[in-house]
């Protein structure tokens, strides 16, 4: 979505605040996904501790 505002702002018909507000979004995405993942992989590790 952000590669699109930014295409579009290039192209002249997008608006800054557009651009700005998807990259925001992204970033937001992102960091939630990369959490996910961490806690996942601990998750994982936790239960790689544990006695069978």
């Amino acid at each position: 979505m952000a590669d699109t505002k930014a295409r579009e702002m290039v192209n002249g018909r997008g608006d800054m605040v557009d651009v700005v507000t998807a990259i925001s979004q992204t970033e937001i995405a992102m960091d939630t996904m990369v959490t996910v993942r961490d806690r996942v992989i601990s998750a994982y590790e936790e239960i790689m501790r544990m006695p069978i």
